[in-house]
């Protein structure tokens, strides 16, 4: 480990400035860590205090780095870094990254994907490049534009700045949310990560936010409010800044630069917005392309991880790839009733660029790995899916992947997911061309094969507001309320925040799917795609995010994406002749869906689940009735919707963690 000391800094106050880099060439991966001490706090310790803090930070999280561990200590800031090489795998290019002089020093996650776009510009006012990283052109931006530099950036990020000169201390997190950054705040110091696991090891936080668990427990909602499973730990906000200033007063200033509104003022051309949409997917999926590693895909046999193969095929027999071929990835359960083998089989015999690899992730030592896979999540995820893009991710990874392209982001602003976005798109009908309620609810019958009776209560559904809605859900059809001791329940349903659009007005579709991208239902994805692929050093990149694509699509009227029961209905009408019918004309949307009940039916796995249920820590629980819980897992044909996968999910989460409140 080499010690480069930068002599003669006017802003090093206490303690002399370094930075400690170890550029090892491993296998890659990218992960922040810092600490802002506020008020002279711990200012009378040595250099070497502050360095242990961060490298015990560090540890936590170097499956996110495995290439290079960095620090940089100046009091009051100290800040660390693991680092994945996908663009510039030179050493000049690690971090923590300084500017010419020395004065800022940035930490970053992520990838600026229009980061030539922007070098011109910045060297035109006369900035000087000495590497061909991304980080830097961040560096760059911010000397130029200070904190509104995010603004011209197109990508994931989570990093964070101190500007010396300004004592300024400047965090931001990308529009979607897709980069994770953790923080925890008191009047003693402010402590961020990209993952909760390396906050914890310098800061003991063994509470769970109650209000949480909750909603966790009774709706399965991870909403996107800032708070974390963890008491006193909070997320920074998609698209929103944080600013200190070393001022006295050391207060975190919070601003969000991006929000869907603006969307509203975007134009489109009515006579050719299908080139528009066409040459946003082939730019966005081009521009995530850039990197010194190569690049893969995830293959699904949906719509939109097949719109990314055929793309990439085609630039790349244009030669606007430097690729000659690249790998899709694909998981196949043979014999599983939702296994795609066959539709996938259809898409790649159309795709001659691309080359084909099948895993089948199993359910073997699953007791062995859910632990594992349960501390490197953070926080209790939603479902089962995230345990087997868990293990799909181990299996890719040891084809010696770093980057993966997928297909997020689609079905939530191209109207994907018909199940809950029906009801919405029928309320609209309703209230705008009432007589064309009857022949819709017949085409989605028709087309997504739901009972006319299941439609009409996602309609009811709809209309409620979306807090009593859950409610009724979780206490009627899935029989998780009546599992919770009422104390939790009386102080938490308000927890969860109804959605502040009205109902009426025929705009509930749009209103509903913002919502759902910057409250609820997106971020849990993301926080699980992370985690899950950064446990195997794999970044995922996902083109139909692209801030460009997500504004056009919120910018079109609501029929260009979902009418007569087809969703994604412009994407399926570009790419109809494009892709086989198998896949343009499916329009059952069944999301990943892997044989996991079967796994959880295995009699190893079901000794497990018992020795859970009837363990000391459950039975202690202040927040559940154990004995219900119990019962209705013994009866499971009775109880066929009740969250079985939450309530395993949530006990473990609290033992690993050592949650002493619930």
């Amino acid at each position: 480990m080499t010690h480069d000391t930068i002599h003669n800094t006017p802003y090093a106050i206490h303690h002399t400035q370094y930075a400690i880099r170890n550029t090892q060439n491993q296998k890659l991966m990218c992960g922040i860590n810092g600490i802002l001490y506020l008020n002279n706090f711990c200012s009378d310790r040595p250099a070497v205090y502050f360095e242990n803090e961060i490298r015990k930070m560090n540890e936590a999280i170097a499956h996110r780095g495995p290439d290079g561990d960095g620090m940089f200590i100046s009091y009051p800031v100290c800040l660390g870094h693991r680092r994945l090489s996908i663009i510039d795998l030179s050493k000049e290019a690690g971090q923590p990254m300084f500017n010419e002089d020395n004065s800022i020093v940035l930490v970053y996650n992520g990838e600026i994907y229009n980061y030539k776009e922007l070098i011109p510009d910045l060297k035109a006012k006369g900035h000087v490049f000495r590497t061909h990283s991304d980080s830097e052109v961040i560096l760059h931006s911010y000397e130029e534009y200070g904190p509104d530099c995010i603004n011209n950036f197109n990508g994931m990020w989570a990093f964070a700045i101190y500007d010396f000169n300004k004592n300024l201390f400047f965090a931001s997190r990308d529009r979607f949310g897709v980069k994770p950054f953790y923080y925890f705040f008191d009047n003693e110091q402010f402590i961020f990560s990209s993952e909760i696991k390396a906050i914890l090891k310098i800061r003991n936080v063994n509470k769970a936010n109650q209000g949480k668990v909750f909603d966790y427990l009774a709706y399965g909602y991870k909403t996107n409010n800032g708070d974390t499973f963890f008491q006193d730990i909070h997320e920074l906000k998609p698209a929103h800044n944080i600013i200190i200033k070393s001022d006295g007063k050391n207060i975190p200033v919070f601003s969000r630069y991006w929000n869907f509104s603006q969307t509203d003022k975007k134009e489109f051309n009515e006579n050719n917005i299908s080139g528009q949409i066409t040459d946003l997917i082939y730019d966005s999926v081009k521009i995530r392309y850039r990197s010194d590693v190569p690049v893969s895909i995830l293959l699904s046999g949906g719509l939109d991880s097949g719109i990314i193969a055929k793309v990439t095929d085609e630039l790349i027999s244009g030669h606007h790839l430097n690729e000659e071929k690249v790998t899709a990835f694909t998981a196949i359960f043979p014999g599983f009733i939702y296994d795609e083998s066959a539709i996938v089989k259809e898409v790649l015999s159309g795709l001659k660029n691309i080359d084909s690899v099948t895993l089948s992730p199993s359910g073997d030592n699953l007791t062995a790995e859910i632990r594992k896979f349960i501390y490197g999540m953070g926080e209790p995820v939603f479902s089962t899916s995230s345990f087997a893009h868990y293990m799909l991710m181990k299996e890719i990874s040891k084809h010696g992947v770093k980057v993966v392209l997928n297909g997020q982001g689609s079905d939530e602003s191209w109207s994907g997911y018909g199940r809950y976005f029906i009801g919405y798109f029928l309320l609209d009908i309703l209230q705008s061309q009432p007589h064309k309620f009857i022949s819709q609810l017949n085409a989605i019958s028709d087309k997504m094969k739901f009972s006319k009776k299941f439609i009409l209560s996602q309609l009811f559904k709809a209309i409620l507001p979306r807090r009593y809605g859950s409610y009724l859900r979780s206490k009627y059809s899935e029989n998780i309320i009546d599992c919770l001791k009422i104390d939790l329940i009386k102080d938490n349903y308000t927890y969860f925040k109804n959605p502040l659009y009205s109902k009426f007005s025929n705009s509930n579709l749009s209103s509903y799917m913002r919502y759902n991208i910057q409250y609820q239902g997106f971020n849990q994805i993301l926080h699980y795609e992370d985690h899950s692929s950064m446990q195997s050093s794999i970044e995922m990149r996902s083109p139909f995010i692209d801030y460009r694509l997500m504004e056009l699509a919120f910018s079109l009227p609501d029929k260009m994406k979902m009418d007569n029961g087809v969703t994604k209905k412009i994407l399926r009408e570009i790419f109809k002749d494009k892709l086989p019918p198998s896949v343009t004309e499916n329009h059952l949307k069944i999301g990943f869906m892997t044989p996991f009940d079967n796994w959880m039916e295995e009699s190893g796995t079901k000794d497990f689940t018992a020795g859970i249920l009837n363990s000391e820590s459950f039975n202690s629980r202040k927040i559940l009735i154990p004995e219900k819980i119990r019962y209705i897992f013994n009866n499971k044909k009775k109880y066929p919707k009740f969250p079985y996968w939450r309530i395993i999910n949530l006990e473990l989460w609290s033992q690993i963690y050592g949650i002493n409140n619930l």
